[in-house]
């Protein structure tokens, strides 16, 4: 099978959205099917001699995203998709590209569109509030929902997004390597200083800064000190916010293995996005015995549970009461209870699925390798 992976909204600095493509890309090469990646970028280029075949289209920044670029090029693009003649198109955009879907219905190409963001919370998040753009965003859904073959949500929470307006939703949760964050390397300085790590792209929908103000109020009463683990357009006025304080922003770390002791290092994570469709970073968390503290809001209260961290509202003082009430409980127990709950997500078994899902929508068996 000849999968296409089309996707905005990725860059160097990108988090769980890159870090599931690249699982996904992954998956599909281990199960003996063909895999390319199609992506803007600075200039017009392609590079087919990695395992993943790269094509990338020279797009434009997107104004007020941090830098995001994105795909307009139709006619590139179009092109790009009929030479390569895929069995299947995994859209990673519902917004700029929401017409592909329907242009791969006419030409005969099965498309499925994977929902990274929840559209309509996230135009708000980014300060578009003024624009009119609720009437465009629900034209977008709408066209995905009409076309699109299949549509796949990491979560309950994503998929509401598309509730009474499509049949082809399916859940499929996102999964985490095991063998890269296990708890096992827990750090044997663990809690010394008592040490709170957030790892996120710097944006107003992460609320970094209410993570920040919760470690003042901690600090009052407790050696502590903040990792930071991201950039963004924030990054300046969170550093303001933080003169004063232990907190050290590391910048963003793409090196996976040293994400993976950074977050053993924690004793908590806070994860407190309120319109994550899924809260990649929370399961990398708990894979590495650490608990993590999330938002009542978004998905990430779908992968933990009251075992292996708390849901909290966004206020300072409550964040400061989940931190003390996990200190409560015994380290080890904590840490084997996060590694259990993380097992529950695996990555091969989400790459199984998607192409279980692939397969059905182009009436081919899932075993059949067609490149």
């Amino acid at each position: 099978m000849k999968i296409v992976q089309v996707a905005n909204f990725i860059h160097e600095t990108s988090g769980g959205m890159r870090t599931a493509l690249g699982a996904l890309q992954n998956q599909y090469l281990a199960q003996g099917h063909e895999v390319v990646l199609i992506r803007p970028g600075i200039d017009s280029c392609s590079d087919e001699t990695n395992a993943v075949k790269d094509f990338t289209i020279r797009g434009p920044v997107l104004p007020m995203t941090g830098g995001y670029r994105v795909i307009v090029g139709r006619r590139e693009l179009k092109h790009i998709l009929l030479s390569l003649t895929p069995d299947v198109v995994e859209l990673s955009d519902k917004s700029t590209l929401f017409w592909v879907p329907k242009w791969c219905r006419k030409n005969g190409i099965t498309c499925v569109v994977i929902s990274h963001e929840r559209t309509d919370l996230a135009l708000n998040s980014l300060g578009w509030k003024r624009f009119p753009l609720i009437p465009i965003v629900s034209y977008f859904r709408r066209a995905i929902s009409r076309s699109a073959n299949v549509i796949v949500c990491a979560s309950r929470f994503a998929a509401a997004e598309f509730e009474g307006q499509s049949d082809s939703v399916h859940i499929v949760p996102l999964g985490v390597d095991g063998a890269q964050f296990s708890s096992s390397q827990k750090s044997s300085n663990w809690g010394t200083p008592f040490t709170l790590v957030v790892c996120a792209r710097l944006s107003p929908e992460k609320n970094v800064d209410v993570a920040i103000e919760a470690l003042r109020m901690f600090c009052r009463n407790n050696v502590c000190q903040m990792l930071v683990l991201g950039d963004g357009p924030l990054m300046n006025s969170l550093q303001e916010q933080a003169i004063g304080l232990p907190v050290h922003f590391m910048g963003h770390i793409s090196d996976r293995d040293t994400l993976a002791n950074l977050l053993a290092f924690a004793d908590v994570v806070l994860n407190l996005g309120h319109i994550e469709t899924f809260g990649l970073v929370s399961l990398e968390a708990l894979a590495v015995g650490t608990p993590v503290i999330v938002a009542s809001a978004g998905a990430s209260c779908e992968v933990i549970d009251t075992t292996c961290g708390v849901v909290v509202d966004l206020q300072p003082e409550k964040i400061v009461a989940a931190i003390n009430q996990l200190r409560q409980f015994s380290r080890e127990d904590l840490r084997l209870q996060c590694e259990l709950r993380a097992s529950n997500f695996n990555w091969t078994v989400t790459g199984e699925r998607m192409v279980e899902l692939f397969a059905s929508s182009i009436g081919i068996s899932k075993h059949v390798n067609h490149s």
